[in-house]
């Protein structure tokens, strides 16, 4: 009988331990052209994120038509309100490049799987290409390069050449990283088949690495209804409605990708793209020339979250997952008093002075009465912050963080 315990128990330990080493752990990636944010109507925009974001909830988000750094905050303090995990930009950098204008790209990303080492700008003659470096919170310390673009817009001779210059630029910076480097490249990149020189370069980049698009639906996309659950652009058939901001025309074509390096096909890679996970995020592939939110173009995509998508930009996003075998490691929680001070002390008439540890960057901040009722918050992008409670009732207020032990408490008089 002994035995037979024996044997039973060493049978559950060697399921146990084959089930954790074949855990797999996901990271959800989105890009998405924000067409000209904040600017372009509507003027709530920025709520309309938060509920589309809300409905996929990527770990890392790269987007492109961001105008300025206030733009970059409104969206980490109001457009990340659904999730109380923290979330973190990378610097704002603006272009540096040729004749971009004032739109911009950008990454947010999710604190607790990963962390940003580094940031490069790859000029072109039109817009940079913007390089981030990431390790994941992982044993393995897996590393994730992240390429973001928006290429030259527009048909013709010159605007073909400009794209093609772009992607010659990026596969020549990419030659420098290792032959297995895991990459992945979001953007808008203006293609109107797969033909383009500029879409070639990618799709063979260097001798060591080819770049692939994940549903390798290669050919002529532009007002073309075989490609029509791919397209990305545009959501709307009139501008009229939008000030005149983004394209018209309907949903036929398909300028939004995310490329992948070829090692994230290999199964046996640290990092791998899930199949049947990339998606134009909204299409229903049923919205040929029409606008997205149009009432027959229903499927898994409801009518509210194309509602939003109308509302929100030209582009659709596109949306695509990875994997990794490792485990994402817990962040140990720490106390609140050890990274929070205020500077003025805790008697308040109008202003609150806080002044937070560089580690809480990104991390989301809560205010609550003496209730516990959550009345405000805010993301900590810097390490000293003015807050304004002159509207608040006297009274006892507590300021707590996600990711920290205990409470900072305020009495405002």
């Amino acid at each position: 009988m002994k035995t037979k315990y024996q044997f039973l128990f060493s049978l559950s330990l060697m399921i146990f331990f084959s089930l954790q080493s074949y855990s797999q752990e996901t990271i959800k990636t989105m890009f998405y052209n924000l067409l000209n944010f904040s600017e372009a109507p509507p003027t709530d925009r920025s709520d309309i994120l938060n509920s589309i974001l809300a409905s996929y909830d990527p770990d890392i988000f790269m987007v492109s038509e961001l105008q300025t750094e206030a733009d970059m905050n409104l969206i980490l303090n109001q457009s990340f309100e659904y999730t109380e995990q923290p979330v973190s930009a990378a610097p704002f950098v603006y272009n540096t490049s040729g004749f971009g204008g004032n739109i911009n790209q950008l990454v947010f990303f999710k604190n607790e799987k990963m962390q940003l080492l580094e940031t490069h700008q790859i000029q072109t003659n039109i817009r940079d290409i913007n390089h981030y470096k990431f390790q994941m919170n992982t044993i393995d310390e897996e590393i994730l390069h992240v390429f973001v673009a928006h290429f030259k817009a527009s048909q013709g001779d010159s605007n073909v050449q400009e794209r093609y210059s772009e992607a010659v630029n990026f596969v020549n910076y990419i030659s420098e990283l290792d032959a297995n480097a895991n990459i992945i490249f979001g953007g808008d990149f203006n293609f109107y088949s797969a033909s383009e020189p500029g879409f070639l370069v990618i799709q063979y980049a260097t001798l060591a690495i080819d770049m692939l698009d994940p549903l390798n639906r290669i050919g002529e996309w532009h007002n073309n209804s075989n490609y029509q659950d791919v397209h990305s652009q545009s959501t709307r058939i009139s501008n009229n409605d939008f000030g005149s901001f983004g394209a018209g025309g309907g949903l036929d074509d398909r300028f939004d990708f995310i490329f992948i390096s070829d090692n994230l096909k290999n199964q046996s890679n640290d990092i791998r793209y899930i199949e049947d996970t990339y998606q134009a995020y909204g299409n229903n592939a049923n919205c040929f020339n029409d606008n997205i939110n149009y009432v027959n173009c229903t499927g898994d995509f409801d009518q509210d979250l194309r509602n939003q998508l109308y509302n929100m930009s030209d582009h659709l996003p596109v949306v695509m997952s990875l994997e990794t075998d490792s485990n994402f490691l817990k962040v140990k929680k720490y106390q609140i008093k050890n990274n929070v001070s205020l500077i003025n002390g805790n008697l308040i008439d109008d202003i609150v002075d806080f002044k937070f540890n560089s580690s809480l960057l990104g991390e989301k901040a809560y205010i609550y009465n003496s209730l516990g009722q959550k009345i405000s918050g805010f993301t900590i992008n810097n390490t000293f912050k003015s807050y304004d409670i002159s509207t608040y009732p006297n009274g006892i207020y507590m300021l707590k963080i996600t990711d920290l032990e205990g409470h900072i408490k305020i009495i405002k008089r």
